[in-house]
């Protein structure tokens, strides 16, 4: 019997965002949400009501350059996400790289 090399299968799925930097100023705001990001820290309030309850998260996340924030349209906004985000370009040179290994 003969062993294959497997890998997880790449996601294709992509996701709207933006790279931010020092100067990165954003405003976003919507029923639910509202959000700034200025000077790497990115400041979100956001309401949730529910079936007798009702809460305020007001959340403050210290940026880097270059951290990516995707925005989400399910009533989130910008979100930085736990996963790791690259570009297209970035995603295909990191995989090129396993091409000959198999």
């Amino acid at each position: 019997m003969e062993y294959q090399k497997f890998i997880q299968k790449p996601s294709v799925e992509m996701y709207p965002g933006i790279k931010v930097n020092k100067d990165t100023v954003l405003e976003y705001k919507s029923e639910h949400v509202e959000q700034t990001v200025k000077d790497l820290v990115l400041h979100s309030v956001s309401r949730v009501k529910g079936e007798g309850f009702e809460s305020i998260y007001d959340t403050t996340i210290y940026l880097k350059e270059g951290d990516v924030l995707v925005y989400e349209d399910e009533g989130r906004g910008f979100i930085k996400p736990v996963e790791e985000i690259m570009t297209v370009e970035e995603a295909i040179e990191e995989l090129s790289c396993i091409k000959d290994m198999v």
